[in-house]
């Protein structure tokens, strides 16, 4: 954590904040008291100094600003695992005809779904997984708008506009490739170990 990471994160910490008003409440009362407003203000920020320089040297203000930088992590993580899950199920809504291109679209749906899951529980999250999981969103919406432009261009004799040739087989392609890189990406995330090296681990292990 950089010096900036670390005082955004102090700041809006629990501790940041009360310091900051413990610092205030120094000042108002140094001004109730009658003493001169520039008095006032040094003592106030002389206050918050030392409540920093304490918990810096204690190790609380370490603690505290880690702690936020964690929240702040696991907040985004929900968030973006959230975006998956919606994504995800949205997905699977969608009805395809194509035997091949609706089988690569289950096989998102599944490492998407095992994404979301395993990660929720791990409270971690993989950005690459989850951008892959709405990326195949899209890839399907698409395949589906083209293949509607296709059909009307078709039924009324028209020229077609945006030649897709081998759609459905280019898109089934993209979309195996994004299920393996969300499996890889969670793996990766959340520590778990491939099938092929437990296999391997347990014939060393004889």
């Amino acid at each position: 954590m950089d010096v900036n990471s670390f005082l955004r994160s102090y700041c809006r910490s629990p501790l940041g904040i009360t310091s900051f008003f413990l610092a205030l409440g120094i000042g108002v009362s140094a001004s109730l008291l009658g003493l001169p407003a520039i008095l006032s203000v040094v003592l106030g920020f002389g206050g918050l100094a030392a409540i920093v320089v304490l918990s810096l040297a204690f190790g609380f203000a370490q603690a505290s600003a880690i702690a936020e930088a964690d929240r702040v992590e696991a907040e985004k993580a929900r968030s973006r695992l959230a975006q998956a899950d919606d994504a995800r199920k949205r997905l699977a809504s969608l009805r395809l005809c194509e035997p091949e291109l609706a089988s690569a679209r289950d096989l998102v749906v599944l490492e998407a779904g095992k994404l979301v899951e395993d990660c929720s529980r791990r409270g971690v999250y993989d950005p690459q997984a989850v951008q892959a999981v709405l990326d195949s969103v899209e890839l399907v919406d698409a395949y589906l708008k083209e293949a509607d432009e296709s059909s009307t261009e078709r039924r009324f004799s028209m020229p077609e506009a945006h030649p897709f040739p081998e759609a459905a087989s280019r898109t089934t392609q993209a979309l195996r490739e994004k299920a393996t890189l969300i499996a890889e990406r969670r793996e990766n995330a959340t520590g778990e170990i491939p099938g092929s090296d437990r296999i391997a681990i347990e014939e060393e292990l004889k």
